[in-house]
């Protein structure tokens, strides 16, 4: 291999990578057109490592082990920020919110949700005047229906709490079970559902079912 292939296949295997760990390009199989710049992308990273031998083997293992690391420092302070942003909102200390977190984290409902998800949805729920023990327990039932509705978190605990509020109702789970059961037995969406026990039911969570 000659100076000039070297390089080529260093800048190609160097500028794929970066590219792909940055965010701005991602494998993508849902159509013809993605799945052809993917296969090409994963193609080219195949023919620079092949053409560099052993140090291209290297450069990639080493980026990705740089990358990851680099990744997992940027998500702990991401989390650090959204947490301690949580706690003030709450009025409460950044451990207490980190131990929550943390709670949440170990509980089967929330596996699906990683670290920032979770405190997402902690400090959504606290920037609506919730206490940490409100919080606490408005956070599964939400996960829960978002999992199984695929809504946007910020939509849903916006919803979730006016349904609350409107109808005094103290149990979370309660009313996540009414409102999912209502949609599953209604013609109306889960969005449709949720706005309607807002804006035409006032949060009466058993009228629409009984009607």
């Amino acid at each position: 291999m000659n100076i000039a292939q070297f390089v080529v296949s260093i800048l190609t295997l160097v500028v794929v990578l970066t590219v792909m760990w940055s965010g701005i390009r991602r494998l993508e199989f849902g159509s013809l057109a993605t799945t052809a710049m993917s296969i090409m992308e994963l193609l080219a990273v195949g023919l620079a490592i092949v053409g560099l031998g052993w140090r291209g083997l290297g450069i990639f293992i080493g980026s990705n082990i740089v990358a990851m690391l680099v990744w997992s420092v940027v998500l702990a302070a991401r989390r650090q920020t959204k947490l301690v942003h949580a706690s003030i909102l709450a009025r409460e200390s950044k451990d207490t919110m980190y131990a929550l977190a943390d709670r949440l984290r170990n509980r089967e409902e929330m596996r699906s949700y990683g670290p920032i998800a979770i405190a997402d949805l902690l400090g959504m729920l606290a920037d609506r005047d919730r206490s940490i023990v409100e919080i606490e327990a408005m956070a599964v039932p939400i996960a829960m229906l978002k999992t199984i509705h695929d809504v946007p978190f910020d939509w849903l605990v916006d919803r979730f709490d006016q349904i609350m509020r409107l109808s005094g109702e103290s149990d979370p789970m309660r009313v996540a079970d009414i409102v999912h059961n209502t949609t599953t037995n209604s013609p109306m969406t889960f969005r449709e559902a949720l706005d309607a026990f807002v804006t035409v039911y006032g949060g009466d969570i058993t009228a629409m079912s009984s009607g």
